[in-house]
This record gives C-alpha cells, structure tokens and sequence, in this order.
C-alpha cells in the first residue's frame, strides 16, 4: 500500500470524528427518510378524502428521492473538509519538504492524499445503503437506481475532492484553500441553478432550454441518472464525463504543483 494512504487512514481513524461523523451522518440521514415517510402518508390520507390512493411504491419513490439528494447535498458540504486541507497543513506543519524529499514522486503523494479523502467518504456511502435500502421494502425503487443513485454521487464527490486538492496545493492556509473550494461547489450548485433560471425566465418555451447548461450541476447529473429516458440519459453521461475531466485536470495541476515545490526544495 502507498504509505501515504496508510498514514492518513490511520490518522482519521484515530480522530474522535472518525465515529462521530459517521453517526451525526446517518441520524440526519435516518431523520430524513422519517420525515419524507410522514409527509407522504400524511399526504396519502388528505388524497383519499378526495377518492384517490397513494400506493406503496410511490411511498418508496418519495423516501429514496428525499434520502439521495440530501445525502449528495451533505456529502459535497463534506468533500472540501477532508480535501482541501490535506496538503496545507503539511504546510503549515513544515512536514512537506520532508515528504518531497522522501522516495514518494509527486504524483504518489498526490494519489495518497485523495485515495485517503476520498475513502472516508466512500465510508460515508456505504453505510448509508442500509438507510437507502429501506425504499426497496415499500416499492418502485430497485438496485438499478440504488446504483446509479451511489455512482453518481461517488464521481461527484471524487472531482470535488480532486479540486480541493489542488486548492491545497496551490494555497498555503487550509483556510483559503477550503473557502476557494466551497466556492467551486457553490459555482457548480448555486451559480448553474440561477443561471437556468434566468434562462428559463427568458425562454419561456421548455422545449427551447438550453439543458446543456445544468450538464455542471451535480444534483442535474443525479436527477438525469434516475429519471432521465432516452436521449436525457446522454446528458446524464456528459454530466459524469465533465466530473471525470475535471479531477483530471484537477489532478494533473496538483502533481505539477507538487513538482515545482520540490525544485524550490
């Protein structure tokens, strides 16, 4: 195993976050999936007082809907903290001139440091199945969207974390690091959402919006991975093509930041 990897494993895993986090985690997400099971049952009895019916798999439909998209909206307010300090405090503790001078190259500390970033959030998912899992039970929700439901947050997560890298190693505070990050995730999140809108607001027409303009927005790429049919699911491929090429470009930026830091070493 990449040292580095073991190094940071051990390191989180001896934190007292490393269990808190998870528990703070999956209490919230268990809060949610209680709430969006009582909003639709509470919903379901004012239907039938109409003559009208709400069945099971639409209760399953509703309770993995409202689990996925707050589990990829926490997890991307996760992502820069295990990320973009990761290099910076090396800094700030002066351990990266020895680390550059070590056997490792640049880019073996750069795969340690997001392998170990990106593996406690793949904790994060896994130990939300279960939770996802529960919709399964009532209907309407099957493996097939579990899975796209997990990729796509995964790839997500995984381009976020590759840009917190190299916001790391770019800056030399965690904290500017970390704010450079969040306002990446709020360009890609918020800044895309307004942006359709106001388009929306000048279009008018649906069929004339431009759907290429939300292929950033990571909640877009998840939305199109579940409910997207036939040439929508293209967009939902562009969507995790464009997460891909950005850590890569992410990726490729942080090693040659690393090179030019250990020529000044």
């Amino acid at each position: 195993m990449n040292p580095m990897i073991r190094k940071e494993l051990r390191q989180r895993m001896r934190e007292r976050r490393a269990w808190l986090l998870p528990a703070l985690y999956l209490i919230g997400l268990g809060t949610t999936v209680v709430l969006a099971y009582f909003l639709v049952t509470l919903s379901g009895r004012a239907s039938r007082t109409l003559g009208m019916t709400v069945q099971a798999a639409d209760v399953g439909q509703a309770v993995f809907i409202a689990a996925v998209y707050v589990q990829l909206g926490v997890l991307l307010l996760m992502a820069p903290v295990f990320s973009a300090g990761a290099l910076t405090i090396e800094k700030e503790q002066r351990t990266l001139t020895a680390l550059l001078t070590s056997l490792l190259t640049p880019a073996q500390i750069w795969w340690g440091k997001w392998v170990a970033a990106i593996l406690y959030q793949v904790l994060l998912l896994v130990s939300a199945l279960p939770v996802l899992s529960l919709a399964v039970a009532f209907g309407g929700v099957g493996p097939r969207e579990i899975a796209i439901a997990t990729g796509s947050t995964f790839v997500t997560l995984a381009s976020v974390s590759a840009v917190g890298l190299y916001c790391s190693s770019f800056f030399r505070r965690s904290v500017n690091a970390t704010a450079v990050t969040y306002a990446v995730v709020v360009l890609l999140v918020i800044v895309t959402s307004v942006v359709s809108a106001i388009v929306t607001a000048v279009v008018r027409d649906p069929r004339q919006f431009p759907l290429h303009l939300l292929v950033p927005n990571p909640f877009f790429a998840l939305s199109m991975g579940l409910f997207g049919q036939g040439p929508q699911l293209s967009l939902w491929l562009e969507s995790l093509g464009f997460y891909v090429a950005l850590a890569l470009l992410a990726s490729a930026l942080t090693v040659r930041n690393l090179g030019r830091s250990g020529d000044q070493v």
